[in-house]
């Protein structure tokens, strides 16, 4: 009695371990949805026009995003800000890299927003795609 006590504890652990694990790490876009690029910003300026969007798309797809960033997002200046909007079934996210402002984050509003995984590296491989 007293063991199945302990292995049941033990597998509630174990579970509970692996639904933190994987909040901690999930896709920046969901797999069962077909995105559209809405817009694409670089320094204030729209130049979706100007970029392969399934390049665009492809290097998201392939991102990783962490934990919820409580209180929003940080104040960033627009020097070298991008920002990528996407529909998507019936949500809109909204990408915003910038590497000056240390700011790599995915979000919906102010109450869903999430910190990207190697975003430094996102932000460089998407400003490779911009025009120069």
């Amino acid at each position: 009695m007293r063991k199945s006590i302990v292995v049941l504890i033990v597998a509630v652990l174990a579970a509970a371990a692996g639904a933190v694990m994987l909040s901690l790490s999930a896709p920046v876009l969901d797999e069962d949805v077909e995105y559209q690029l809405t817009s694409l910003y670089y320094r204030g300026e729209e130049i979706l026009s100007q970029v392969d969007e399934n390049e665009v798309l492809d290097l998201l797809e392939g991102a990783t995003r962490g934990l919820i960033s409580r209180g929003g997002l940080p104040a960033h200046a627009f020097q070298d800000l991008v920002e990528v909007n996407l529909s998507g079934g019936e949500e809109t996210l909204h990408v915003v890299l910038s590497a000056e402002d240390g700011l790599f984050a995915v979000y919906q509003d102010a109450d869903w927003s999430y910190s990207i995984r190697e975003g430094e590296a996102l932000a460089a491989a998407v400003q490779a795609l911009l025009p120069a």
